[in-house]
């Protein structure tokens, strides 16, 4: 008789310990495994965190959380590991065929890893209130991608600078729609057509059924249909194409104005950065000379919080004459081990010290370190 393999399971425990709550809790994390462990009482269970967890529970914790890692009770990948802990909890999974319990949809390693959609190999759990954690066996969530157009933001920023670093604000052209109503336009012609037709073949069937004598006024009737339509159909014609022209007028106006200084002038004013990525130029010409006059690589430089984006912070350094250059701050650079976001060491607004780490004099940006 074969005996029973006992289940494999590894925890993703920042994902557990992180459900409904802002900040990890390792009291929250011993619940749910303690509650899975009464339902599975066989399971072989490996707990896998991020390398900043320890950094972000709390501090009365955090002696803890050593205690159980130098116990091996709580794994954590190497400092920098491509992909965090989810790349860490998936290459587990798959070199021992285990099963995972999280609730997250691991959407960046559905190709790397197809078995994530085989039923029972991902697990999720939520507490209840007044039942406790509730376990059920779920599939991960698809990532859709849709094509999005891109429209350019028109936002003025002290100094007439329009940074381009980040995350981009995609807004759908009104082209789009037009695009959308191309089907319907097409569907409309086609269904005219087929009435057109019909109108055509109508003349030469009631003659034959009801007048075959009078032929005359049957000839003259399919002459004076296609003519009419035709008469309509060229009449809008030329109507379209003007209508369309008056629609990308708005879109038109948009487009900020660029005095002789080479600094941008905007109508609606904000104090929000639009980011964006590219290879374009990140700050004017003059300005970023300014900065790399003063600054040289290795030097303390101090900035203000001004934006996050999904690895980093954006960083303002003042100039002389009173202008300023947007620098960039990623996540690998503010501390070490790194934190899973900025917003978790900065905050906007804060004035913080920096070293200056690299200069891109092609894009006219600078990186920084968290001192």
């Amino acid at each position: 008789m074969a005996t029973r393999t006992r289940p494999r399971v590894v925890v993703d425990g920042s994902n557990l310990a992180t459900e409904g709550r802002t900040l990890p809790s390792l009291a929250q994390l011993d619940d749910a495994l303690a509650a899975f462990i009464d339902e599975n009482p066989t399971a072989e269970i490996i707990v896998v965190t991020d390398a900043s967890f320890s950094h972000r529970v709390e501090v009365s914790e955090r002696s803890r959380f050593k205690e159980l890692e130098l116990a091996g009770r709580i794994v954590t990948p190497p400092a920098g590991a491509i992909g965090r802990g989810d790349a860490f909890i998936l290459k587990i999974a798959d070199r021992i065929n285990a099963i995972v319990l999280s609730n997250d949809s691991f959407q960046e390693f559905h190709d790397e890893y197809p078995w994530l959609f085989d039923v029972g190999r991902l697990i999720g759990g939520k507490p209840v209130p007044m039942v406790g954690w509730v376990f059920t066996p779920r599939l991960p969530v698809r990532n859709v991608k849709k094509p999005r157009a891109v429209k350019k933001l028109a936002v003025e920023l002290p100094g007439g600078v329009q940074p381009t670093i980040g995350t981009t604000l995609t807004p759908v052209k009104k082209t789009t729609k037009r695009a959308a109503k191309a089907p319907a336009k097409v569907a409309k012609k086609a269904t005219k057509a087929v009435k057109a037709d019909k109108a055509e073949k109508a003349p030469e069937r009631t003659p034959i059924a009801k007048a075959p004598v009078s032929k005359a006024p049957a000839e003259k009737a399919p002459e004076k249909v296609p003519a009419e339509k035709t008469g309509r159909a060229a009449k809008k014609a030329p109507a379209r194409p003007a209508k369309r022209a008056a629609k990308a007028v708005p879109a038109e106006r948009e487009v900020p104005v660029v005095p002789a200084d080479g600094q941008e002038s905007l109508e609606k004013p904000t104090t929000t950065p639009v980011l964006r990525r590219g290879r374009q130029p990140v700050n004017p010409e003059a300005s970023f000379a300014q900065f790399r006059a003063a600054h040289k690589v290795g030097t303390r430089v101090e900035g203000e919080v001004t934006a996050f984006t999904s690895h980093g912070a954006v960083i303002r350094v003042a100039t002389k004459g009173g202008g300023y250059v947007e620098c960039y701050a990623p996540t690998t650079l503010l501390g070490s081990p790194a934190p899973a976001r900025a917003r978790d060491v900065l905050s906007r607004g804060d004035r913080v010290s920096f070293r200056l780490v690299t200069v891109d004099d092609e894009r006219r940006i600078a990186e920084l370190s968290l001192l």
